[in-house]
């Protein structure tokens, strides 16, 4: 079977700006996904941090619920 010059030219056209989309949607969709490591390596950043800052924090005192004589 073969495919008329015509045709054939008209699918390579078709092929091509497919082509040229995907390639676009992989740039649109590593851009995000830089993006997401970028704030999940901030978040994990902010964790620790906030991790480090209570365990410089002193203890809270003992709340007095016992009173004697009551």
């Amino acid at each position: 079977m073969t495919v008329p010059p015509g045709k054939r030219t008209a699918l390579e056209k078709q092929r091509a700006v497919e082509r040229t989309a995907h390639e676009a949607e992989l740039v649109r969709l590593s851009a995000r996904v830089r993006e997401l490591e970028e704030t999940n390596s901030a978040v994990g950043k902010a964790i620790g941090l906030l991790h480090a800052m209570s365990e410089e924090e002193p203890a809270e005192p003992p709340t007095k619920t016992d009173q004697p004589g009551s």
